[in-house]
């Protein structure tokens, strides 16, 4: 080779080898929009932190590449890249780490980035992390990514926060708030990640949460009261329902105490509850019975009866309550309760009250009442003398309430319904008078009240009860014998006889009443007949042997009177 060829060589093999280390680091040199982007990193802007904003995106490369340039990103191994990178820097080339491992994630080749990044002494610095961080989550080793939050030092917090709603791990965001690497989050930013821990059943998480974050309880009570009450903590949960809206604080606060089986803490609120005017008492009485606090259900329903009457739904819930036999409290408050108000009123509590004591003590204290001798008091007392087997107070408060009072037919069938076993003649007749004057008799009632009226030698007033009786009742063959006797007793026979014709008609004819009532229409010899058919039937019928005979005497026949009854 000549001498002028070798110098030409000398001079233009570095000049194209320059050249072309020229061109390797234009393609190398970061874009305008990357360059921002590490600005921004290097330099961020101090907000609070909130809801976490979006991962950065890497901007692709502005500048222009040489095919060997963009050929050596998409087919070089990290070591060779790496390589290439000091050389370009080393010749004063503005050629970045960050910015090659973007091209290299732009590429598609993540894994090579990671390794590039891993073989570059810059590769690990905080500008670095989100990258990182980035390509790991591709790759799909989330766990190699979350150690690299242990290492989060000098990392901006937005990228941080970022970086963990990349990973969908919160717990990784309270643990860098406990080291300190962000700042303290917000209530926005707290809230959120309390609801994304409990859905992750990180609840111990959310403990350590409450230590470095702000108090978001306030914008989710429900979440704060079911995180107190996973960590079995019931000051906490009642603390957090009185941030609810006020018609939702009393069921949630009831919630929380049933679930935590706090009978106490459950009595002391509904107690509390029951307190507050206008609140309905009965379903507060009944959570107080469902709590096993009947005393306290009781005393609930007392107050809200107030000075009402029995009739109230909470005076009729009250009276369930107790039942037939209260105990003597609640007994002392039933005659308290029959000693106050109008009389009207007490007259209704004292029904309620003699169904609820002893009757021997409901008895002696209607008889000391001020309303004793009213009319519902007096049957009340009548009520209890029959339940208590006492004839004599019967007696007593049937001579009181038959003493010409105006009697209404309820009375009067309460009067009926509790009358003693040996009740007064006289009295007994006063009650039937009472059935028929308030038109509730039955017809036995009156002939009752007929015979009443006989054996007391009244036979018009018999005459008159028979005729209304047997009105109705004109085949009641005792009724017209009975007519027979009374208007004999006033007429005499003739005026009893159209009565014994009646009576006879309505009797069978082979009978010994028929036999009497021939006898008493004078036609005795028919009598004696029948007497005598019957007999042969009944040979040993000593009623039939002494008809018989009276007959036979009356008929004028002594000798043969004597011979039927020798038979004997």
């Amino acid at each position: 080779m000549r001498a002028g060829d070798q110098r030409w060589l000398a001079i233009g093999v570095p000049m194209a080898a320059g050249g072309a280390a020229l061109a390797a680091a234009i393609l190398l040199l970061p874009g305008r929009t990357e360059i921002l982007h590490v600005e921004r990193r290097a330099h961020p802007v101090t907000v609070s932190i909130a809801l976490p904003p979006p991962m950065p995106s890497p901007a692709p490369s502005a500048g222009p590449q040489l095919p060997a340039l963009a050929d050596t990103i998409k087919r070089a191994d990290a070591a060779e890249l790496a390589t290439l990178t000091a050389q370009l820097q080393a010749a004063g080339q503005k050629v970045t780490t960050l910015q090659v491992a973007y091209d290299l994630k732009a590429a598609g080749r993540g894994t090579v980035a990671l390794a590039y990044l891993a073989a570059r002494p810059d590769g690990t610095v905080a500008g670095t992390w989100p990258l990182r961080i980035d390509l790991l989550a591709e790759a799909g080793q989330r766990d190699a990514a979350a150690k690299l939050f242990e290492a989060a030092r000098g990392v901006p917090g937005p990228a941080i926060v970022a970086a963990a709603y990349t990973l969908e791990r919160p717990d990784l965001l309270v643990a860098a708030a406990e080291r300190g690497a962000i700042p303290r989050p917000d209530a926005a930013l707290s809230l959120d990640l309390a609801r994304r821990l409990e859905r992750a059943g990180q609840g111990a998480w959310i403990a350590r949460l409450a230590r470095v974050g702000s108090d978001w309880r306030a914008g989710d009570p429900w979440l704060a009261i079911r995180v107190a009450q996973a960590a079995g903590d019931q000051r906490a949960a009642l603390a957090a329902a009185g941030l609810l809206p006020g018609d939702q604080r009393d069921a949630a606060r009831e919630a929380i105490l049933t679930r935590a089986g706090d009978r106490a803490g459950l009595r002391q609120m509904l107690l509390a509850r029951a307190q507050v005017p206008g609140t309905d008492p009965l379903p507060i009485a009944e959570q107080l019975l469902a709590a096993g606090a009947r005393d306290d259900a009781v005393g609930v329903l007392a107050a809200a009866v107030g000075q009402g009457g029995p009739d109230g739904p909470a005076a009729r819930r009250l009276l369930y309550l107790l039942g037939p036999r209260p105990h003597q409290s609640d007994v002392a408050w039933l005659r308290q309760r029959t000693l106050s108000g109008a009389p009207a009123q007490q007259l209704d509590w004292i029904a309620a009250y003699a169904d609820r004591d002893r009757p021997g003590d409901a008895a002696a204290f209607l008889a000391r009442h001020p309303l004793a001798d009213r009319t519902p008091v007096l049957l009340e007392r009548l009520r209890l003398a029959q339940a208590t087997g006492d004839d004599s107070a019967g007696r007593t408060v049937l001579a009181r309430l038959f003493d010409g009072r105006a009697l209404s037919a309820d009375a009067v069938r309460a009067a009926g319904d509790a009358m003693p076993r040996r009740p007064d003649p006289a009295q007994l007749a006063a009650l039937l008078r009472a059935r028929v004057a308030t038109g509730i008799a039955a017809p036995r009632d009156r002939m009752d009240l007929a015979w009443s009226a006989w054996n007391a030698g009244d036979a018009p007033r018999t005459v008159q009860i028979l005729r209304d009786y047997l009105a109705t009742q004109g085949d009641d063959l005792p009724a017209l014998r009975l007519m027979a006797d009374a208007q004999a007793r006033i007429g005499g026979d003739r005026a009893a006889r159209p009565w014994l014709e009646k009576a006879l008609a309505k009797t069978p004819g082979d009978s010994r009443a028929a036999a009497e009532l021939l006898d008493r229409l004078g036609r005795r010899r028919e009598a004696v007949a029948l007497v005598e058919r019957l007999r042969q039937a009944t040979p040993n019928d000593r009623q039939l042997v002494a008809l018989h005979a009276r007959l036979l005497i009356a008929d004028g026949q002594p000798g043969r009177a004597r011979m039927v009854l020798s038979q004997q």
